[in-house]
């Protein structure tokens, strides 16, 4: 087996299978976490807390290997995520990336990049189209920060980015 069909069957097992317990072996003693949750995720129990965490919140969840590459002791597979998100949020559908370097048969680099962005739009945590608005120096506005610094939401959709500053 191709060590990244072994990569694509193991995060299968772990995000569809709920099987866990395939976390920690998999993991190489001097695991380096990139990627979006690189913070969050130092350890495989780390890791399996987000996994259970996101499971709770998406139902139907497929898995499809659309690319996969090896060269050496890296691998890459490019992974299409569908699904539905809990209470009737999503449909979910969405691309990600693993890259992972592996010694002594275990993943010591681990790049995890999914489009978390529209993961998030798809269960309705983000609004949709946020991720070009942002990206046009427009700033998100939680409600919970309306008001503050004397200024109103309605107030900060108003200015440009250099006003805001």
């Amino acid at each position: 087996m191709k060590n990244h069909e072994r990569l694509y069957t193991w995060f299968h097992d772990v995000w569809i299978n709920g099987r866990t317990e395939l976390i920690e072996p998999m993991f190489h003693p001097d695991l380096n976490m990139k990627g979006p949750l690189h913070g969050a995720v130092t350890a495989a129990e780390d890791y399996a807390e987000i996994v259970m965490t996101l499971k709770a919140r998406l139902t139907g969840l497929e898995l499809e290997k659309t690319h996969g590459l090896d060269d050496g002791n890296l691998s890459c597979v490019r992974i299409h995520v569908t699904g539905t998100g809990f209470g009737g949020a999503g449909p979910l559908d969405y691309f990600g990336v693993l890259v992972v370097e592996f010694k002594d048969g275990q993943i010591r680099d681990f790049l995890s990049n999914f489009d978390y962005v529209t993961m998030l739009e798809q269960l309705g945590q983000l609004p949709p189209e946020c991720l070009p608005i942002c990206m046009t120096g427009e700033r998100l506005i939680w409600a919970s920060d309306a008001g503050k610094s004397g200024s109103t939401p309605d107030d900060e959709r108003a200015q440009t980015p250099a006003q805001r500053t």
